[in-house]
């Protein structure tokens, strides 16, 4: 057809016919042209695809083509971050199961059928594999030379599977599934392919969509680096999700909390916890942002459990959290009592005494972790009879 820079090519060993176009999808920095090519097998093929991309193109959605994996964008992705470090391994978690069912698919193959399947499978319980994405024929070819301890030579090869197995070879060199111990000869890195880790099934379908959100934040970032034209995370259906009732006490059951607690050497800090702060912020508060003389604390930090690295403290959940509070006067007494304790807890011990300026340490001064306070949470629930909630209800 006029217009349609479409080439018929002939191979001179083979005869073999194939139909190629180059075409241009944008400009480098110094102004010169990012030129692709493609080859088909039939002239309708290439005629098919020049015109759809000669549409993205017009569109602005084409994009230049890229070697990069899931796994090495969604990792530089999470690092690239600034969020808080349980926030960033929050990320991680909930990309997991990507990375370790996709993460050696090429970041512009990633497309709707293997994220459907992936949703499929997690909510199911079955267990998903990671997918071999070598390519038939490099699979055949790896297969092929871990039959032979002492490897094939080169000129075996094309007898066993032609021209395309060259190929194949060339990608298992690149990809380090094949050696060559010596000139000619070509050998399997290893008999047989490393345990591939697995997808743990029946989670919740708020976990999938956890998963789902996250990834599609990731892609819409690869969106506006041209990475990739669409971000495929978006027309993938959520799972519905089953609305859970948000438990609290009523006030006489406050109040049975607290009085079972009052003898508690904490009893300042589970206080805070009544009065609203977040776990996070009550074990992260510091002396310096208690004032007395006003009666009022200043949640300016909170510690969390970080994957890895045991707790670690930084700014609170959003810049809203961040305030000023005025405290009853029963909560500022009971904050100068906790002080006084670990005065003399401090005195006791010496330089044994670990100084950490927070509020919330046990009598050895050493900071108390968020899934301890949990646990003692739910311990005094239970021995005052009341209700065992969530914190954050």
């Amino acid at each position: 057809m006029s217009g349609e820079p479409i080439t018929k090519r002939v191979a001179t060993s083979s005869g073999k016919v194939t139909w190629t176009f180059q075409i241009t999808v944008g400009t480098k920095a110094d102004g010169t042209r990012i030129r692709q090519r493609h080859t088909f097998r039939t002239q309708a093929e290439a005629r098919k695809e020049y015109r759809r991309m000669s549409g993205k193109v017009v569109d602005g959605t084409v994009v230049a083509r890229t070697s990069i994996t899931v796994v090495d964008f969604l990792s530089e992705w999470v690092d690239s971050r600034r969020v808080r470090e349980n926030t960033r391994d929050g990320y991680r978690a909930a990309l997991k199961p990507v990375v370790d069912h996709l993460g050696t698919v090429k970041l512009q193959d990633l497309d709707v059928p293997q994220l459907d399947e992936l949703v499929r499978l997690r909510l199911t319980g079955a267990t998903v594999t990671q997918k071999d994405r070598r390519g038939s024929r490099s699979t055949e070819v790896l297969a092929y030379l871990r039959t032979l301890p002492d490897g094939a030579r080169y000129v075996q090869l094309p007898d066993e599977f032609g021209k395309p197995g060259i190929q194949a070879l060339d990608r298992l060199i690149a990809s380090g599934d094949v050696v060559r111990p010596e000139r000619g000869r070509y050998a399997a890195a290893c008999s047989s392919d490393p345990a591939a880790p697995t997808v743990p099934g029946g989670v919740s379908a708020r976990t999938v969509c956890t998963m789902l959100t996250v990834l599609s934040s990731a892609l819409t970032t690869a969106v506006k680096r041209g990475l990739i034209a669409r971000n495929v995370a978006q027309l993938i259906d959520r799972p519905s999700i089953a609305h859970t009732e948000m438990m609290f006490w009523q006030p006489a059951e406050a109040e049975q909390f607290r009085r079972h607690v009052s003898s508690n050497r904490l009893f300042a800090c589970w206080l805070l916890t009544l009065y609203g702060l977040r776990r996070s912020e009550v074990l992260g508060l510091t002396w310096d942002r208690v004032d007395f003389d006003a009666g009022t604390v200043s949640v300016a930090a909170g510690r969390v459990v970080v994957r890895g690295l045991g707790t670690a403290t930084g700014d609170p959940k959003s810049v809203r959290s961040r305030r000023t509070l005025p405290m009853p006067p029963e909560v500022v007494a009971a904050l100068r009592s906790l002080r006084a304790t670990q005065a003399r807890e401090r005195l006791a011990l010496g330089g044994d005494y670990p100084v950490t300026d927070l509020v919330a340490v046990a009598a050895d001064g050493v900071p108390i972790r968020p899934e301890t306070w949990s646990k003692w949470f739910r311990r005094h629930c239970d021995d005052a009879g009341v209700s065992v909630i969530r914190l954050h209800d």
